[in-house]
């Protein structure tokens, strides 16, 4: 992937010792993301070292076919269950290991950054991400089951804060600056002293408001002097 290049494609995934989601998009700034491909991988009922083997074929044969540029996953989480934990660890490790060895961009995400990204809620229940990722998807039906909606939340939640870091100020062009709270007017600033000077009119503009009250930095109210009595 070169860096004049505006489509990404994203392996989102959901790792498990059951089943595996996965959901690839190809992702474009200021563009519908478009779904390529979505499944589960299902496994037997063997022992966890052969699930492990056949996650990372599978995992292998689809990185192949659609030929991805980053691995989106969700970050390492703690739970009740340890021994869950743990199996879930190692299937996530063997997902890793065959982006890693496939060349991809490796990601990861909160549950709660995936989810918000999703639904614009952190705490949203998984019904809801269902939901919605059908919906920015533009399915007829959402995408089933829950495994692979949180594998397609997870490539839909890397485009998202793959644009917002990415976001710079093009010559000739200004960019907004975010106003304060009971401010209505917008600034704009193309250099390091412009948005200083708009960030102090937009705090000027509180005071005059009567909404805060700023005291000078490192300065001092010299304590008033007493009348002497003669």
């Amino acid at each position: 992937m070169t860096a004049t290049t505006t489509k990404v494609r994203v392996f989102g995934i959901d790792p498990g010792t059951r089943v595996v989601g996965f959901g690839i998009l190809d992702l474009e700034a200021g563009g519908k993301p478009a779904l390529v491909a979505q499944g589960a991988i299902r496994l037997p009922a063997t022992p966890l070292a052969a699930r492990l083997a056949k996650i990372f074929s599978e995992l292998r044969g689809i990185i192949a076919k659609y030929q991805p540029h980053v691995l989106s996953i969700e970050r390492v989480f703690h739970g009740k269950n340890f021994q869950s934990v743990l199996k879930v660890g190692e299937a996530r490790g063997v997902v890793v290991l065959a982006a890693q060895l496939d060349g991809l961009e490796i990601c990861e995400y909160t549950p709660a950054m995936i989810k918000k990204a999703a639904t614009g809620n952190g705490n949203a229940g998984k019904t809801q991400v269902q939901r919605m990722m059908g919906r920015i998807l533009g399915l007829d039906q959402a995408p089933e089951p829950t495994d692979v909606t949180d594998a397609l939340a997870a490539a839909f939640c890397h485009g998202q804060r793959m644009w917002r870091r990415r976001l710079t100020v093009e010559p000739g062009k200004r960019r907004a600056i975010p106003t304060l709270a009971g401010v209505s007017s917008v600034r704009f600033a193309t250099s390091k002293s412009g948005r200083k000077r708009a960030a102090k009119l937009d705090i000027d503009a509180l005071i005059k408001a009567g909404k805060a009250r700023v005291l000078s930095r490192g300065r001092r109210r010299a304590p008033a002097k007493r009348s002497s009595k003669t």
